[in-house]
């Protein structure tokens, strides 16, 4: 029985993107800001090592880290990306056994947050893995991901245990693929990723995680 209605932690994390990977966040209500000491790609959970040319990346000072959830490759920087863990225990009213539906709150509260800059919406469809999807998780779409019109602002992958959920999101500030798509393997893969529609929000860490934490609030949920 889903009974947790509680406040929001916050806590701040530096440091590299491995490092925070391998973390045993707590599932309790918490959104934990991840500043990032270097660039990373983060591959998915099951994804396929072949994607990424780690010689190239390691000539480009861009390190290679496996998450524990799920999805296509994550490019993450301390500069040009922002990116924040929010974690739930499966006994908050905010869990949902259907995995299909289980990000639209959050997507909610990513609308709800980033108001004061850009106008978005939830997508709620089903998944669309497309060309690249799998590769790459800005080329799919999931729902309770957010959207401005057609250009994805938060990418949103999650790690379900029986003790709760870890919902990994990132978003940028600026956009630059040329930054890493050098990286993947496949050519093809990369000229497409250079045409993504992305939309840039150039905001603080700490003015994410103070507009989500409001929106939190304001939900009462």
């Amino acid at each position: 029985m889903s009974t947790v209605n509680s406040e929001w932690k916050s806590h701040i994390w530096r440091g590299s993107a491995g490092e925070f990977h391998s973390l045993d966040l707590a599932f309790e209500r918490a959104v934990w800001s991840c500043e990032v000491s270097g660039p990373a790609l983060i591959l998915g959970s099951t994804q396929n090592e072949a994607d990424i040319d780690s010689a190239v990346a390691s000539t480009h000072g861009i390190d290679i880290v496996r998450r524990r959830s799920g999805g296509g490759v994550v490019y993450v920087h301390p500069d040009t990306s922002l990116w924040c863990d929010v974690t739930i225990a499966r006994n908050d009213v905010l869990w949902n056994d259907d995995v299909t539906a289980s990000m639209l709150w959050l997507g909610e509260v990513f609308v709800d947050a980033l108001a004061p800059w850009l106008t978005t919406s939830v997508y709620r469809n089903e998944f669309v893995g497309g060309q690249d999807g799998r590769a790459v998780c800005f080329a799919s779409t999931s729902p309770g991901e957010v959207f401005a019109d057609a250009s994805k602002v938060v990418g949103i992958s999650q790690r379900r245990t029986r003790e709760g959920a870890r919902f990994q999101c990132v978003l940028y500030r600026r956009w630059n693929p040329e930054q890493w798509v050098q990286c993947l393997t496949s050519s093809d893969i990369a000229e497409r990723v250079r045409a993504l529609p992305v939309a840039e929000v150039d905001i603080t860490a700490r003015q994410l995680t103070d507009a989500l934490l409001a929106a939190l609030t304001r939900a009462r949920i």
